[in-house]
């Protein structure tokens, strides 16, 4: 991703040509490759060589020994002559169909090996760029359209795993073919290398052209693919407020605008294709025009006979069909491993682990013991290149206490809270939990210490029991103990399944109410010391809020409370009482002395 100075990152697109250390990047993430690339590769060998010496051995049973010399240099060749002229029928079709069953059985192993070889590597390199993928910041599925992210994990992989190992096999064996047609011209009709070296100059040209230019448009049509995956995707979710504002013939002009640029990109890349075919056409024509009067005057002075004249035109008017597959698999390959370039650049995202982690191994055991937060020097944003979120922010939140903090809009409440999460940048300062800073320690550990109730309460898909114990720490008593925190016990009780219960996406057959209370349960099963609350009862009713508040005071006693405060009510049941403006801290103290200061604009701060 290129760092702009707006939060959405500009999507890379990779400029030059193809490096063969992205080959090599490529054919390495295969496992056995030492074993099975010499095995691929004898087949691919036998296989095309079986082709060409199918035709062969015809020609030498077709021509008549009698008007030229059949005799070879080779005693094989004199042996397959002899035995050619000799054999009745039946010995002819059984040794011609014996000989095509084998190169047949032969092809499909190559085929099978290659493609089956090729499929696992991209299933290799897709792991591996799911596991880069699950250690990124989590700022960065906000920088990146889901359009962006959709498309390298569908159409990306799709061409890794089923596109490229069939070009690969083509461009394979029809590069090996052509190298044993060549030689074989060559070893017949000596005089066509005044042919062949004007004719691959020529060639080489062509393709050299052809590749750079389809390789860019591949590569810019990948980008303008990426908005229309992004747009589809933000109009399925949020059609209903599309809808509501009458907005729905903005987004079809949207979406047209897009799709005309992708389709013209699309349209070029067929254009210089019928660019490739017809000069490519011209050069296959002129070979095969070559080696045809060759053949004919090396027939009329008695050299060779008609088989073997019609042997080496048949491999010369393939030819034409040879170069061009091979120049459109070398081109194809180009453009389509913009996708496993692609997905390199995915595989190699920067994590959001530190290298220089301070082990927790040598620390007591049941650290964090008292809970005690202390924030100094704090200085953080969402991304090292964006604006400053956290201004030098220094704040103790005392063990077992409540905090509450408050402040206007954009004040950094939240981002706060994703400072103790280590989900944004930091550029100086230290959050020091009982005496350990957590901005060095492992982040699983460093996360693990707090256990957060949010404003929108949100479930997974899956069982009640996985969405309340996704690491299955936990037994199914201590888990019935959390519901009867938040008495939602007997409600789950009465369900199908109860715990093994199915939980619809985004939990759309729980109530926001029941939601909350479940996250509750949540927070409570995992016995961190220390609590954030974004307002958890701010979109729930009355009934459902007397049962959180309960449940705070009875669960949360001991513990060191910190809520974001959006009703006055909370802030009269804490302790203490923080006020943040520009992520700063602007005062201090106990509920009273606080709020009494704000005066008029206490409620501009409890947004």
């Amino acid at each position: 991703m290129e760092n702009t100075n707006t939060f959405i990152s500009k999507e890379k697109r990779q400029e030059g040509s193809i490096g063969f250390e992205l080959f090599a990047r490529y054919l390495n993430s295969m496992q056995g490759i030492k074993i099975f690339a010499p095995i691929i590769f004898t087949l691919v060998f036998i296989a095309s060589f079986a082709e060409s010496a199918f035709r062969y051995i015809v020609s030498l049973w077709v021509d008549n020994c009698t008007t030229i010399s059949c005799q070879s240099s080779y005693s094989i060749i004199n042996q397959t002559k002899t035995w050619l002229q000799n054999a009745n029928p039946n010995e002819i079709t059984i040794f011609f169909f014996g000989f095509c069953l084998v190169t047949i059985i032969i092809r499909a192993l190559d085929w099978l090996i290659l493609i089956g070889f090729l499929s696992n590597g991209a299933r290799v390199l897709h792991d591996q760029m799911v596991e880069s993928f699950s250690n990124v910041r989590v700022t960065f599925m906000d920088e990146n359209p889901s359009g962006r992210l959709i498309r390298r994990f569908s159409g990306d992989y799709i061409q890794a795993k089923d596109e490229i190992p069939n070009i690969f096999a083509d461009m394979f064996s029809t590069f090996i073919e052509l190298i044993i047609i060549t030689i074989i011209v060559l070893i017949q009709a000596p005089f066509a290398i005044f042919s062949i070296i004007p004719c691959g100059f020529f060639y080489y040209k062509i393709q050299k052209i052809f590749k750079a230019s389809s390789r860019e448009i591949q590569r810019y049509t990948k980008i303008l693919e990426t908005p229309i995956w992004s747009l589809f995707s933000e109009s399925v979710v949020g059609y209903q407020t599309i809808r509501a504002y009458g907005k729905t013939n903005e987004f079809i002009q949207q979406l047209v605008l897009i799709s005309q640029d992708f389709a013209k990109a699309t349209l070029l890349q067929s254009r210089i294709l019928r660019w490739l075919n017809l000069r490519l056409k011209v050069t296959s024509e002129f070979f095969t025009l070559t080696i045809t009067i060759i053949a004919i005057y090396f027939v009329t002075i008695g050299k060779i006979g008609v088989g073997q004249a019609g042997f080496l035109m048949s491999l010369t008017i393939g030819l034409d069909s040879i170069m061009q597959w091979l120049t459109r698999s070398l081109s194809m390959i180009e453009s389509k491993m913009v996708s496993i370039e692609r997905i390199i650049e995915y595989k190699n995202l920067p994590s959001e682990h530190k290298i220089n982690e301070i082990s927790l191994k040598n620390t007591t055991k049941n650290w964090p013991n008292q809970g005690e937060v202390i924030i100094k020097n704090l200085v953080s944003s969402y991304r090292e290149d964006l604006p400053i979120i956290i201004n030098n922010l220094n704040i103790t939140f005392q063990a077992g206490k409540k905090i509450g903090i408050i402040g206007r809009t954009g004040a950094g409440k939240s981002t706060l809270f994703q400072a103790f999460y280590r989900m944004i940048y930091f550029h100086s300062g230290e959050i020091i939990v009982d005496g350990i800073d957590i901005t060095k320690i492992p982040l699983e550990d460093a996360r693990s210490i707090f256990a957060i109730v949010p404003q929108e309460p949100h479930l997974f898909s899956g069982t009640l029991k996985y969405n309340l114990d996704r690491t299955h720490k936990f037994t199914d008593d201590q888990i019935w103990k959390a519901l009867k925190e938040v008495q939602l016990s007997q409600y789950i009780e009465s369900l199908p399944g109860k715990l093994n219960y199915e939980i619809a996406e985004k939990g759309g057959n729980f109530s926001v109410g029941q939601r909350q209370l479940l996250c509750m349960a949540r927070a409570i099963l995992s016995n961190a010391k220390i609590i954030l609350m974004d307002e958890a009862t701010a979109s729930v009713d009355l009934e459902t809020e007397n049962l959180i508040q309960e449940a705070i005071k009875k669960v949360f006693t001991n513990k060191t409370t910190i809520v974001i405060a959006h009703r006055l009510d909370t802030l009269k049941s804490a302790d203490y009482v923080a006020l943040l403006g520009n992520g700063k801290l602007l005062d201090y103290g106990v509920p009273d002395n606080v709020l009494s200061k704000l005066g008029e604009g206490l409620h501009s701060h409890l947004t």
